[in-house]
């Protein structure tokens, strides 16, 4: 797939661009290269762009972005921005609460008219959660309805981090626009993680930094906030089985009488180092801060978007571009016989007529696909051991991560749960007189298992996901959480 281009407005040290091209490890898991490509990005603020040049192979303009010439812009298929924040915040005390009619926070303004000029094919805005209370409620909708003015069809969602992956507490508020009705209707916001895959302070604090004396408060800092404590409710001390509370841009001046975050060693109170900091905000350890003073770190960091967060938010997206028709013959060139065999099968049930006895394991990938009506017998009964694709499906199949196969029968749902045994390329009606050999299919040879519910269930799930990465556990989540 040709990568889309990617314009990116406040793009501070890189955290929502970084998510954006994926291709990066974070704690032993790799975050996958996505197809997009920067091709523009601008910050005002100098420090944070020199930490961006220093890990983008694109390089970052320093300039307000209301002296952008709109025109002059290279062609781009996204819009990205974290426009702004501080004036939408909860906890921002001066001005107190001005949401849209602060000047910071009139900037979401120029991405809206970068957007009605460059008509992009998407668009991802990024805020902080007190954006939806900001002015008793009524800062919220204006947005809303000035991204759809500019011709987009709008949803949002407030994500969670530490329901990605990242260790910390922190809630953004994610905005995606579309221009076209039918990338609206396939996108869904990405499901959480598993939570054996979550993360927790304890993963990212470094062991040597328990010895940095310069990160440890002093006694008289220690003294002044217990003095006040119960009354103020502060001195925020990390647990290390947990995931940190939202760290902001104060780290470098971060105070035992605020709400900011802090770690215990035993009995003394210590501040997080700039790479603990970008560790909980997912930042890869190979991501370099140095080129600036560690005060400037600190904000750079504490402003950030987690990229781990963007990159399960663009993954999403990136679904979405994925569907177009195969090509067949190619494929079946290169693969003439099987594709994918998986071999967790219980050989007891093979030959029996019974179902196999396989334990079900919520973590691998589920195909869920459509059984037209003069197909739909051999699923009502379960006896099915083949299902053929239509002639199309996503360009992005990832044959080698399906693992079952659940017919949703048309007009009913989903109920039954199969074993994919082989997924190969073939024809709808392989060793029948009237089998056309130009008629290719991606085919699944399969085996039922049992039914996951006593009664059909319709799914808010495009049935077109589930051929990329829907996992049996995030299919669930889907059913009994559906996105709103």
């Amino acid at each position: 797939m040709e990568k889309l281009k990617v314009a990116s407005l406040f793009c501070g040290c890189g955290g929502m661009d970084l998510g954006v091209i994926g291709g990066f490890s974070y704690l032993g898991k790799e975050y996958g290269e996505n197809s997009f490509e920067i091709v523009y990005s601008i910050d005002n603020d100098e420090y944070c762009t020199k930490i961006y040049n220093q890990n983008f192979q694109h390089k970052c303009e320093i300039k307000d972005v209301r002296e952008i010439d709109v025109k002059s812009m290279p062609n781009f298929d996204i819009l990205i921005g974290g426009f702004p924040c501080q004036s939408f915040s909860i906890s921002a005390q001066n001005p107190p609460r001005l949401g849209y009619k602060d000047e910071r926070g009139m900037l979401f303004f120029e991405m809206v008219k970068i957007l009605k000029e460059k008509k992009p094919r998407f668009f991802i805005a990024e805020n902080v959660k007190g954006i939806m209370s900001a002015n008793k409620g009524k800062a919220f909708p204006v947005i809303i309805e000035e991204f759809r003015n500019a011709g987009y069809i709008v949803t949002h969602k407030l994500l969670l981090a530490s329901d990605y992956g990242v260790p910390q507490k922190r809630e953004r508020v994610i905005i995606v626009g579309f221009r076209d009705a039918e990338d609206f209707a396939k996108f869904r916001f990405p499901t959480r993680v598993p939570i054996r895959e979550r993360k927790v302070l304890g993963d990212v604090i470094q062991e040597e930094n328990n010895h940095n004396e310069s990160l440890f408060f002093s006694e008289r800092a220690v003294a002044g906030m217990m003095a006040v404590r119960e009354k103020m409710n502060k001195g925020r001390a990390m647990r290390l089985d947990e995931p940190c509370n939202t760290i902001s841009a104060h780290l470098a001046k971060v105070s035992l009488n605020s709400t900011d975050p802090v770690f215990m060693v035993g009995e003394r109170f210590r501040r997080f180092s700039t790479r603990e900091a970008a560790r909980i905000q997912s930042f890869p350890d190979s991501f370099v801060l140095n080129s600036v003073a560690e005060v400037r770190q600190y904000k750079a960091i504490g402003n950030a978007v987690p990229p781990v967060m963007m990159w399960h938010v663009v993954k999403s997206l990136q679904n979405v571009m994925s569907i177009h028709q195969l090509n067949m013959k190619e494929m079946l060139s290169l693969f003439p016989d099987s594709i994918v065999r998986n071999n967790s099968l219980d050989n007891t049930s093979k030959g029996t007529g019974t179902s196999c006895k396989l334990d079900i394991d919520d973590t691998k990938n589920v195909l869920v696909s459509l059984v037209k009506a003069d197909n739909m017998e051999q699923y009502l009964d379960q006896s099915a051991k083949i299902y053929y694709t239509g002639k199309k499906f996503p360009s992005t199949v990832h044959l080698n991560k399906l693992y079952y196969f659940m017919p949703y029968v048309k007009g009913k749902g989903i109920k039954d749960l199969y074993f994919i045994k082989v997924a190969r390329v073939g024809t709808r009606k392989e060793g029948k007189p009237d089998n056309d050999p130009n008629d290719l299919r991606l085919v699944f040879e399969i085996e039922f298992i049992k039914s996951l519910f006593d009664e059909y269930k319709k799914i808010n799930l495009p049935i077109w996901d589930t051929f990329n990465d829907t996992t049996l556990a995030g299919l669930m989540n889907a059913l009994l959480c559906p996105t709103v």
